[in-house]
């Protein structure tokens, strides 16, 4: 059996012709104002944005979307913050389901190991790692994610001051991994 392929859209920015994946999803709420449908099911004809803070911008700044929507629009006044902080909370419960999932591990010490072992799938560490730390545990071919705040990593590893993180192979790692590589795009 052949597996359907993703569907693609296009950017009301560039113009180019991607997959949903590559995609935020947007749609116009009853009373005009815009929604980020990051899920991809709310209800509506949805308006597609290449996944970068600097498109959604400009998106914004050209009224792009009340022109892709064909209708007045509304955007909530600091929409790009709370389009990051969603973001953001999407990462951090997909590294919370990894965590139950028991693919997830933190600490220096036990991140080393686990990268000797060849166990690990993805790294993360908080924004404000460092540098020296981040070098000693970098390893070639493992993606790294470095962009998340301390406090949301601590919060959702239930420990304190969570730093340094390791991924292992699995179903929940593999969401998680997704989940972070579209968040790492957001922020470029």
């Amino acid at each position: 059996m052949t597996r359907k392929a993703e569907p693609e859209r296009s950017c009301i920015v560039t113009r180019e012709v991607k997959d949903k994946a590559e995609l935020i999803r947007f749609v116009v709420s009853p009373d005009g104002v815009l929604v980020a449908d990051l899920n991809y099911k709310l209800p509506g004809r949805g308006v597609y944005v290449t996944n970068s803070r600097l498109l959604v911008a400009d998106a914004i700044a050209r009224r792009s979307f009340s022109k892709a929507a064909k209708e007045p629009v509304t955007i909530p006044e600091g929409f790009l913050n709370q389009l990051e902080m969603l973001l953001a909370k999407r990462v951090g419960e997909s590294l919370s389901l990894a965590r139950k999932a028991g693919e997830v591990i933190s600490g220096f010490e036990k991140v080393e190991d686990a990268l000797n072992k060849g166990k690990v799938a993805a790294l993360v560490h908080a924004d404000d790692a460092s540098e020296d730390g981040v070098r000693k545990l970098k390893r070639e071919g493992i993606p790294v994610l470095h962009s998340l705040p301390r406090d949301l990593l601590s919060q959702v590893l239930g420990r304190e001051n969570a730093v340094h993180v390791a991924v292992f192979h699995g179903p929940a790692s593999s969401f998680f991994i997704e989940t972070a590589r579209r968040f790492a795009l957001f922020m470029e």
